[in-house]
């Protein structure tokens, strides 16, 4: 099954201070898909990830699920993917090496700034990811059954506080 995307390259767009409109979608992509699948299945668990995915697929999804999706779920998902292309994005792998684009009319930030810019999206990713776990706290047992359905090989959400942990 391929993997349903849970938020769009404009929502990602429109939700970023620093992210140009012209962005090709073949770069930010794989962020969105890296930062979903590794990242945001840990934070809502395998069967709420499954259930939303589902629903996305069949064009069924509704309240309350659509209001976790759009309040909750696709701001967390839109941090963690601008986290995860700020890393890589001045950078293209081809048949002829790597190589690291720039620009004649601007200036290279430094290791330093991209990590500061890294930091900032992660906070904000952790921030968002509180909310989420607040909001489910008092609203998963009526609304949102499958928040305590995970079991066997089935990754549980994250019921304590979160901190993502990443390495750069």
């Amino acid at each position: 099954m391929a993997t349903v995307l849970f938020c769009s390259k404009n929502d990602i767009v429109r939700k970023s201070p620093i992210l140009d409109s012209s962005i090709d979608s073949d770069k930010l992509v794989p962020a969105l898909h890296l930062a979903q699948t590794q990242y945001l299945r840990e934070i809502i668990g395998t069967d709420l990830y499954n259930k939303l995915a589902s629903d996305i697929a069949g064009s069924s999804l509704s309240n309350p699920y659509l209001d976790l999706l759009n309040n909750f779920v696709k701001p967390i998902l839109i941090h963690l993917t601008l986290s995860e292309f700020l890393k890589t994005a001045a950078y293209t792998i081809s048949n002829k090496g790597v190589f690291k684009h720039t620009s004649e009319n601007a200036s290279e930030p430094s290791a330093e700034e991209i990590k500061d810019l890294v930091q900032i999206e992660r906070q904000r990713a952790e921030s968002y990811t509180e909310r989420f776990i607040d909001h489910m706290a008092f609203n998963a047992s009526t609304n949102f059954p499958e928040w305590f359905s995970n079991s066997n090989e089935d990754m549980s959400p994250n019921y304590e506080s979160y901190k993502i942990d990443w390495v750069l």
